[in-house]
């Protein structure tokens, strides 16, 4: 039987309506643990058991098993898949498909900070998550949750790679004798210590982005101007390729991903060729050299012609 697939159903409704046309033996057994399953939600994330606590437990217990479905299939809609899962796994089985997501996510810095004392931990992405499959549906929560665990990777490898740098390079040593004052806070984003720190290595002019930003306490929490961009000429732009080169060489394979962004790497991006402006044109008009002495007597003597 092929079920459509294009109302709004979350995934575990699917997966239920085509365990009932099958007449699925295990379908008892999966109600029960999922009315355990609510209960539980609902006692640990929501409070007590009244009708609306329930109510939203029961409901945060079918979101979360239908992201644990959607996961099965990454993201894909393949109920026949799906109902495979939940017979071979059970509705625990489903949930920690999820849940694993989620610590994944929970295990990974919310920001791109470099700093030398452990952060505090944050609150867990679950209740977010099933607040925003709530509101949005499981499928758009799926997407929200693999995009979260995407940047938050991304985080982390620029985390490492900074400290890499900051580590293992002598222009990475120079920044670290200096961090407060090299970038006026204690905890810089990773992605400008990997800037200035690839910068010196290339040979490039210390910059510093912010020496002329004035912005409030608040808004400097919230700001963080663009890296800038140096422009080399032909000589100076192949000396800092070769020591890029020479730097990305000694790094750690997993960590060069944090280099690239959008098929680009961090020099192609920051260090671009200067390009000759082209030669203004003269706003006077050229003027016509005067004839020499030898054409203007040559001029003089050539005969008038006669009017006819």
């Amino acid at each position: 039987m092929q079920i459509q697939t294009i109302d709004q159903r979350p995934p575990l409704s699917a997966v239920f309506a085509l365990a009932k046309a099958e007449r699925d033996p295990q379908l008892p057994q999966w109600r029960a643990d999922m009315t355990t399953m609510s209960a539980e939600i609902a006692r640990k994330y929501f409070g007590t058991l009244t009708e609306e606590v329930v109510r939203d437990g029961v409901n945060a217990c079918v979101n979360l098993l239908s992201i644990g479905l959607l996961k099965s299939t990454s993201g894909t809609v393949e109920p026949v898949a799906w109902l495979q899962t939940l017979r071979a796994t059970g509705v625990r089985g489903v949930s920690r498909l999820a849940v694993e997501m989620v610590k994944a996510c929970d295990s990974l810095p919310t920001y791109a900070l470099v700093s030398n004392t452990a952060p505090a931990p944050a609150p867990s992405f679950l209740l977010p998550l099933l607040a925003y499959a709530s509101r949005n549906g499981p499928a758009r929560a799926y997407s929200y949750l693999v995009s979260e665990l995407e940047d938050r990777t991304d985080f982390k490898r620029s985390i490492d790679l900074a400290n890499w740098l900051t580590a293992n390079t002598p222009s990475g040593r120079v920044i670290q004798r200096s961090m407060s004052e090299s970038f006026g806070y204690e905890s810089p984003d990773a992605d400008e210590v990997i800037h200035r720190i690839l910068s010196l290595a290339c040979g490039i002019a210390k910059v510093d982005p912010f020496a002329e930003t004035n912005f409030s306490e608040e808004e400097s929490e919230m700001i963080l101007p663009e890296l800038p961009v140096t422009t080399l000429g032909p000589n100076l732009l192949a000396e800092a390729r070769r020591r890029y080169d020479a730097v990305v060489a000694k790094i750690p394979s997993p960590l060069r991903l944090a280099l690239i962004y959008n098929a680009s790497t961090w020099f192609d991006r920051f260090i671009v060729p200067s390009t000759k402006s082209p030669l203004k044109a003269s706003t006077a008009a050229a003027k016509p050299k005067p004839p020499t002495k030898a054409k203007a007597a040559a001029k003089k003597k050539s005969p008038k012609r006669e009017r006819l």
